[in-house]
């Protein structure tokens, strides 16, 4: 009897769970799932978020140690955190003059650092900002502010055929000419790019043997014969002169005909003519 109660008691219990949320304004109740693993955050949660639109990790730039390619775009939702102003020059090819590191007028509060930069230009730490040829602001739709910077190399001051660092972000105010070994002295208003790439080096991104170092087109004329060989010299060879021997004709004329008139004998019948020819 006792079990009876119990069971009754049980299901008019899940009876009333089930019809109450059943009732106009109440609101359903939604339980997330629980997954193992880390959390990821698609974008930064700092005043300006840094975008790195090139160079992709692993790849090889340029070649020669000369035209790799940085392009970085920022953006925040206030536009008084991210000042910049167009600009289009710089360290571009000549004859336009050549820029030095250092903090970007047209952008101030960009830091962008490569860990291969040559002493000649102050090493690893110099701050190479001013040397992005271009830096274009927009503002969007919604008033955020958005600033892009483009930036390559036409001298071999950052190694060839070798792994580089690029690490990039923005401070508030105006960045440093050289880049301090720790951010905790400065107001970084984004979050930091860090990136590992190549720099290529002669001809490309890969080592060309000897054999595959010479490209070899034949240019052989009309009715000449040129063999190449891979990594050799190009071979033109001119046609052989033809001889044109005409075969040789003999003529034999035809043999001389003689003509013979036959001796004509007159005979006179009056025999006196021989006694006295004067007779005749």
């Amino acid at each position: 009897m006792l079990r009876r109660l119990l069971i009754a008691g049980l299901a008019a219990a899940l009876l009333a769970s089930c019809s109450g949320g059943d009732d106009e304004g109440s609101s359903p109740t939604t339980t997330p799932f629980i997954f193992d693993g880390p959390t990821t955050t698609l974008l930064p949660t700092t005043p300006v978020v840094a975008r790195l639109l090139s160079p992709e990790p692993a790849s090889v730039q340029g070649a020669g140690g000369r035209g790799m390619v940085v392009a970085l775009k920022f953006s925040a939702k206030d536009p008084t955190v991210l000042p910049a102003e167009f600009r289009l020059g710089g360290a571009l090819p000549a004859p336009a003059p050549a820029a030095r590191p250092g903090h970007n007028p047209a952008f101030p509060g960009l830091v962008v650092g490569l860990s291969s930069t040559g002493s000649a230009l102050g090493g690893p730490s110099v701050n190479l900002a001013n040397l992005f040829q271009v830096v274009s602001p927009a503002l969007q739709l919604d008033g955020s502010r958005e600033v892009s910077a483009l930036w390559t190399n036409s001298a071999v001051d950052f190694g060839t055929d070798i792994d580089t660092v690029l690490t990039a972000y923005v401070v508030a105010g105006t960045a440093p000419d050289t880049i301090p070994p720790s951010q905790a002295n400065i107001d970084v208003l984004s979050n930091t790019i860090e990136v590992t790439f190549h720099i290529g080096g002669a001809g490309g991104s890969t080592a060309v043997g000897p054999a595959d170092a010479t490209s070899t087109t034949s240019s052989t004329r009309p009715g000449g014969t040129a063999t190449t060989a891979p990594g050799a010299t190009t071979t033109s060879t001119r046609p052989t002169a033809t001889t044109a021997v005409a075969p040789a004709t003999t003529t034999t004329a035809p043999p001389a005909t003689t003509t013979t008139r036959p001796a004509t004998t007159t005979t006179n019948p009056n025999p006196l003519c021989s006694l006295l020819p004067s007779s005749c």
